[in-house]
């Protein structure tokens, strides 16, 4: 018999430890978000092996029955052993804001991780905090990732306290260092506001704010603004309105000034939607009609806009597929987290929204 040669046994070794690694990262569930298994070439530097060990060692588990080839012809896991073996993750979810404005969205977000734990093998837990000062390490500790969501005081705090966790940031305006980020296409949001109001044969819009111009509500106007002259529109009579929004009287006795002398206007975009609940009900104390009158489209919907007169038509953030981006990249990020010294290695998505037509425009 011919002596098995040196390179032949590096070879078995290599294949093998391509195989132990990849179903190790299959127990991790470091998978695609549609299920499949990471493309050879991901796996191989996910890794660090070279991409034919890996084809070998999928070949091996396919063999075994571990996985499966899929009629696209990408690897996904056997339904029999699907998930067995999969670590929980504990993840802890910051909500954070100003006040309860920010929260509404994120309660469907934090629902919908909560609904689909099993399935995703993770844990949920909750804190609610106004400023960054608030999070603690005992509100990080025996967690194996977190995700911070909302626009909060004192940001920078959070840097030393969580720099060695898997950590997303969800609709986070500030930048800081996290490792992926998620966010609603806001540029988008204006646009669709802007595109369906024009459709309803509306000529003077306005805009109305709770907030001073920050990057997402002003990423919002400028979607509005660039649709509306994409399609003809123009902004001749175009007015905007920003409302300090942290005392609730002064907020709405402005916005009532406001509502009197909009009389050159037949369409309002609400950039956020609490400033479209109050002017709803401020037009209906001066008894102007909606929409016959003027026109109210707003982002994103909350409980109380359900119950509004007329009800109120948004443009609705995608917070539930956000969930399941963020749980999915945590489970990678637990896998195979990148350097913290390398910016390049930040990622970020932005989920487009959609309308949700309803009586109000």
């Amino acid at each position: 018999m011919e002596p098995v040669s040196p390179q032949f046994k590096e070879s078995i070794s290599k294949q093998g430890q391509a195989r132990e690694h990849v179903r190790e990262l299959i127990q991790k569930g470091a998978l695609q978000g549609n299920g499949y298994l990471p493309s050879v070439r991901k796996a191989a530097e996910l890794i660090g092996l070279n991409r034919d060990a890996v084809w070998r060692a999928y070949l091996d588990l396919e063999r075994e029955g571990y996985i499966r080839k899929a009629p696209n012809r990408r690897f996904e896991l056997n339904p029999e052993t699907n998930g067995q073996g999969l670590r929980t993750l504990n993840i802890r979810l910051i909500t954070v804001g100003v006040d309860c404005i920010r929260f509404s969205g994120l309660q469907r977000f934090f629902r919908t991780l909560l609904n689909n734990e099993s399935q995703l093998r993770i844990r949920m837990h909750i804190k609610l905090a106004v400023d960054a000062s608030e999070i603690t390490p005992d509100s990080i500790e025996n967690m194996d990732g977190i995700i911070l969501a909302g626009y909060f005081v004192n940001y920078e705090l959070l840097e030393p306290l969580t720099r060695n966790i898997p950590r997303i940031g969800v609709i986070t305006p500030q930048i800081w260092k996290t490792d992926f980020t998620i966010d609603s296409n806001n540029q988008q949001i204006g646009s669709l506001a802007a595109e369906h109001l024009l459709k309803m044969g509306t000529t003077s819009p306005c805009v109305i704010a709770y907030a001073s111009p920050d990057g997402r509500h002003s990423l919002r106007k400028l979607g509005f603004q660039g649709k509306w002259i994409e399609e003809g529109g123009s902004l001749s009579n175009f007015a905007e309105h920003w409302i300090d929004p942290r005392n609730t009287y002064r907020r709405v006795t402005e916005l009532e000034k406001i509502a009197r002398n909009l009389k050159g206007h037949d369409a309002v975009f609400c950039l956020d939607k609490e400033s479209a609940i109050d002017l709803l009900n401020i037009f209906e104390c001066l008894d102007i009609n909606v929409p016959k009158d003027i026109r109210v489209i707003s982002v994103d919907g909350t409980f109380e806009s359900l119950e509004t007169i007329p009800k109120l038509t948004f443009v609705k953030q995608r917070f539930e597929q956000m969930a399941m981006i963020a749980a999915e990249q945590l489970r990678l990020l637990c896998t195979d987290r990148p350097p913290q010294d390398d910016p390049s290695e930040k990622r970020k998505v932005l989920v487009p929204p959609e309308l949700v037509l309803r009586e109000s425009a």
